[in-house]
């Protein structure tokens, strides 16, 4: 029989393999480019930068429920959940990320705001793409 455990970890492989892929459509696209992506490569490689958070937070969800036993709430639930997963919780876990991951999450979490309030047009390739190449290595 299954337990919580098994299937928090099953939840986990597979969102694991998702952000693999999301690596590898990243690569590709990079290794597509001869020079500055077009208007639509530079909207690929945001919604992939965006997919790639959301895959990332996916895990964090399922910690926090599953192990913690608690969410974050209100406006800034997104920048307190990856807090939460950088901060040990006594007794239960060691923190999920360390600081050094810790920071280049919230790199990746900006973007993810920023891809989800403007329009795809507004996006410039020379704020973004230090993570597009930093995601593919």
């Amino acid at each position: 029989m299954s337990t919580d455990r098994d299937n928090l970890k099953k939840d986990i492989e597979v969102e694991l393999e998702n952000l693999q892929r999301l690596i590898i459509e990243m690569s590709g696209l990079i290794g597509r480019l001869s020079e500055k992506p077009n208007f639509f490569e530079t909207r690929a490689a945001g919604s992939i930068l965006h997919d790639f958070y959301c895959g990332v937070e996916k895990i964090f969800e399922r910690i926090a429920l599953s192990v913690d036993h608690k969410m974050p709430e209100g406006e800034d639930w997104h920048r307190q959940l990856l807090k939460q997963m950088a901060t040990p919780d006594e007794g239960i876990r060691k923190e999920v990320v360390k600081e050094d991951l810790f920071i280049e999450l919230k790199e990746y979490l900006s973007f993810r705001h920023l891809f989800r309030h403007i329009y795809g047009f507004n996006l410039k390739w020379e704020q973004f793409s230090q993570l597009c190449y930093h995601l593919k290595d």
